[in-house]
């Protein structure tokens, strides 16, 4: 792989969506990654159907390209050799696995610190564990519901619910990602590596409440939580689908008002000022989207567009992948995967000047690498069947 990253190795032990997000995004970036697998299943996100094989399920499939794995059975002392001596020539381990169970199993950042003083050793956890939601599990919905984007969400639909994608995992993923090569970067300066602790809960509660804090950043509070203005955006509908954007500014709406033969409303002093316009929101976006019902998504978009209004069409799941600057970028591609035949994934969004852009590294199947990374160790064939002879790790 070739990228920022190049010649970053990084360890892997992590499961379902947080933590493969965050290393499938430093693979993406040019580093080495090793995922580290249980028998005899492996990442549990690999089950989750519909898959051409049990193992390889379409999830699994778009959080770990750029990977390579190897099984190691970490109740066996063997296969916890194995994985230390991984971690002794690492720039990175990544983990979402309890601290308490780390330090059991002698994985825990005094020790491997001690062996490799360079680690940027990260912890991935549900909160911080300075506090009483220290031991606790976390999953997406649970951090939803936690840091108040569920109840968000029922601001604007009656009943809280949760955003049906993975914002928690993969927000926290590039938090992640950010907290690494920032410890990165510490390491050239200093020549020392980093504990670094990353919580799902801290996490999401800075993500929502930096629009949402709003009138309670000032103490006592002025007004009640929430960007006000949020609440009443929504993809709007037109003759034949729906419509995201519209205008933001004052000329913006004065030139909107021109579009829509509303003309006279440009003197009006309830539409004069920014102050003004937001005093007023409600009011206008119910105005806008009493309008946009006159014409079709296309000539709205068109007609936006000209007059330097922000606008773009609302996609769903499957009309997005036929979007034509996304066609013309080349971010979906059709590729042919070892085990899985022809799949669809999506190219690394950024673009780096300096960066010849390679094919990407396809999911690995379970343990695909195991015996290569063993040799890279510097184990012998003997020694390999060995620890495949004591399950500490899977056989070719």
């Amino acid at each position: 792989m070739s990228g920022p990253l190049h010649n970053v190795r990084v360890i892997d032990l992590t499961t379902i969506g947080m933590g493969p997000y965050a290393t499938q995004t430093l693979g993406n970036l040019g580093a080495d990654v090793i995922k580290v697998e249980a028998p005899p299943a492996g990442d549990l996100i690999r089950g989750q159907a519909p898959g051409r094989h049990p193992d390889m399920s379409p999830l699994y499939l778009n959080l770990n390209r750029n990977k390579r794995s190897i099984v190691l059975d970490l109740k066996i002392p063997q296969a916890r050799d194995v994985l230390t001596k991984l971690i002794d020539g690492a720039d990175v381990f990544v983990s979402n696995v309890r601290m308490k169970s780390m330090e059991r199993l002698g994985l825990g950042y005094g020790k491997l610190a001690a062996r490799n003083p360079r680690l940027i050793y990260c912890s991935l956890v549900g909160a911080s564990q300075r506090g009483p939601y220290a031991a606790r599990a976390a999953f997406d919905d649970l951090i939803q519901g936690a840091s108040g984007l569920a109840y968000l969400e029922g601001r604007m639909a009656g009943e809280p619910h949760y955003t049906p994608a993975w914002i928690a995992d993969q927000t926290v993923g590039l938090v992640a990602v950010y907290a690494i090569t920032a410890a990165l970067y510490q390491r050239e300066r200093t020549g020392k590596g980093e504990c670094i602790e990353v919580p799902m809960l801290e996490s999401m509660v800075e993500f929502v409440m930096t629009p949402h804090l709003a009138a309670h950043t000032f103490q006592p509070p002025q007004a009640a939580a929430g960007y006000t203005r949020l609440f009443h955006r929504k993809p709007y509908k037109t003759l034949d689908g729906y419509l995201c954007g519209g205008p933001y500014s004052v000329e913006q709406w004065k030139r909107f008002f021109d579009i829509a033969g509303l003309a006279h409303l440009k003197g009006s002093t309830k539409y004069a000022t920014r102050e003004a316009v937001a005093a007023h929101v409600a009011e206008l976006y119910a105005l806008f989207a009493d309008v946009l019902r006159s014409r079709t998504t296309a000539e709205w978009v068109g007609v936006l567009e000209q007059a330097d209004i922000p606008v773009m069409p609302m996609h769903t799941l499957e009309s997005v992948q036929d979007d034509p600057h996304l066609k013309a970028v080349g971010f979906f591609r059709d590729v042919d995967h070892p085990s899985e035949g022809r799949i669809r994934t999506m190219a690394n969004p950024t673009r780096w000047a300096s960066v010849e852009e390679h094919p990407a590294r396809p999911a690995p199947r379970l343990g695909e690498h195991g015996h290569e990374i063993l040799r890279e160790l510097a184990y012998s064939e003997a020694e390999i069947d060995a620890l495949v002879a004591c399950r500490a790790t899977a056989p070719a």
